[in-house]
């Protein structure tokens, strides 16, 4: 690598990654987005380098599109996900308060909850390196327990120490009960060597091997996390390196034989979302990449079907089985309209019987002739045939009176109550001289009149109509 270093210098002006910059997808139907986190601007590569070029180069950036022998980029697995339907994104930890302006740095966490987590379909830890906080890790895990996805891959060249990588992915598989180790160990996995613990995983389809260089498995570190089960699809080989003390220098660990349990890549289901863990940046590299790239044995079909898997992509979804949801949002006196909102989609055929209207001042029923249903995306109007006399009102949406696009019923009801006071125009709940000038300020107009206005009858115009509601309710006060 060091005797490239004159051959890709010319590329270093331009091989600048900034927070959050799309990667346009090349189909027109679009399988969902997919964020790569990458550690900081030089903040990587201390095993290999010590120049401020390959300090970056060697955190596996999805726009580095480097084919040099033994390059560390990622743009080719950007393309092959395009290129599957995917749309790509990348954020970079920021740099360190009084980061150097050369020689390498640490940079520090970015913020995943300003980054709005549930656009994205898989969120990728790929060269993270920076310390996560347990606020940051907690918006994590409610992204995946609530039906996102995560991957996390691990390597020493992520960081400034051999700790750093997988330190830095530690706090956020802990919620899901898994370790990571150390860098250390070259080998492929195959089908035909039994290498594959579960075979006819959909991670597997059409896939008999891949590979890596310098790996970093992982381990089950708890069993028992509530509403979380983990998988180990590829065994571990060789030996391992532990992320634990005693530490030699640079933070590296001690090494031991794989075990069973140690896992080249392993899957969890955590809540609604999935988590999965693979051994090797390398497997993903340009062609030409160090140690071996996605155009060798099968890597390249491993890597779509990976996140095909993280992102349910080739899955029917499961059958909707949860009511909507209605809640009370407002009464607009000119269109004489009261809405609910629900949270999802409603079909447009109500059931009128299983609403009810009543004036809540006498007691009565509204007539089945004074109101229509209506239900249209996610808004559902009961709207007025009739100025309503004085009184105050509660429509109710009773179980069944709407349902959504998959026939689920409404269970829980809702109310919405309101009131009506013809010749109250400013809607205090009573009739007085406020209303009188309102009125006398609109009276005659034939355009843009509303309530307020003074068009108590709702005809369109302010005329001795108006005058005679409110001068019939004058004084009139409503609880």
């Amino acid at each position: 690598m060091f005797q490239r270093i004159t051959k890709v210098r010319k590329f270093a002006a331009r091989f600048r990654v900034e927070t959050l910059e799309p990667l346009e997808p090349r189909l027109v139907f679009n399988a969902g987005e997919i964020l790569f986190i990458r550690g900081a601007d030089r903040s990587g590569g201390f095993l290999e380098t010590q120049t401020d070029f390959f300090f970056t180069e060697q955190l596996a950036a999805i726009d580095n599109n480097q084919t040099f022998a033994g390059n560390h980029g990622w743009a080719t697995l950007a393309t092959t996900l395009r290129d599957a339907g995917y749309t790509v994104s990348q954020a970079v930890e920021p740099l360190e308060a009084g980061a150097p302006q050369t020689g390498q740095t640490t940079g520090r966490a970015l913020d995943l909850a300003q980054l709005n987590l549930s656009r994205f379909k898989a969120v990728v830890f790929a060269s993270n390196n920076a310390s996560y906080s347990n606020a940051q890790v907690d918006t994590l895990e409610s992204y995946v327990r609530n039906g996102g996805s995560a991957l996390f891959i691990s390597d020493a060249n992520f960081g400034s120490s051999w700790a750093d990588g997988p330190n830095s992915d530690q706090p956020f598989l802990q919620r899901f009960g898994v370790g990571v180790y150390q860098d250390n160990g070259t080998y492929a996995l195959s089908r035909n060597s039994g290498d594959f613990l579960v075979p006819a995983h959909p991670i597997f389809a059409g896939v008999n091997s891949f590979d890596g260089e310098g790996v970093s498995p992982f381990f089950v570190s708890n069993p028992n996390v509530q509403g979380v089960t983990v998988t180990l699809l590829a065994k571990a080989k060789q030996q391992v390196r532990l992320n634990t003390p005693p530490f030699g220098d640079r933070q590296i660990g001690n090494t031991r034989d794989a075990r069973t349990g140690d896992a080249s890549l392993f899957v969890a289901n955590a809540g609604q979302g999935r988590v999965a863990g693979h051994f090797d940046r390398n497997t993903f590299f340009n062609a030409g990449g160090a140690g071996t790239d996605i155009t060798r044995l099968d890597n390249q079909r491993f890597a779509v079907n990976l996140f095909d898997w993280l992102s349910r992509r080739n899955e029917a979804a499961p059958a909707d089985q949860s009511p909507p949801r209605v809640v009370p949002k407002t009464f607009d006196i000119d269109a004489k309209r009261a809405t609910f909102e629900s949270n999802e989609s409603l079909r447009t055929n109500t059931t009128r019987s299983r609403v009810t209207l009543t004036n809540l001042t006498t007691g009565l029923a509204l007539s089945a002739g004074d109101w229509s249903l209506s239900a249209s995306k996610r808004v559902v109007s009961v709207v007025f045939n009739l100025v309503l006399p004085a009184g105050r009102y509660r429509v109710t949406l009773g179980q069944g009176s709407v349902r959504d696009l998959a026939g689920n019923n409404l269970v829980q009801p809702a109310s919405l109550e309101f009131f009506s006071l013809p010749g109250d125009a400013n809607r205090d709940r009573r009739v007085d001289a406020r209303d009188l000038v309102l009125l006398a300020r609109g009276l005659g107009s034939v355009t843009g009149v509303n309530w307020r206005s003074g068009d108590f009858n709702l005809d369109g115009r302010v005329d001795s109509n108006d005058v005679r509601i409110l001068m019939g309710q004058w004084g009139l006060v409503l609880n």
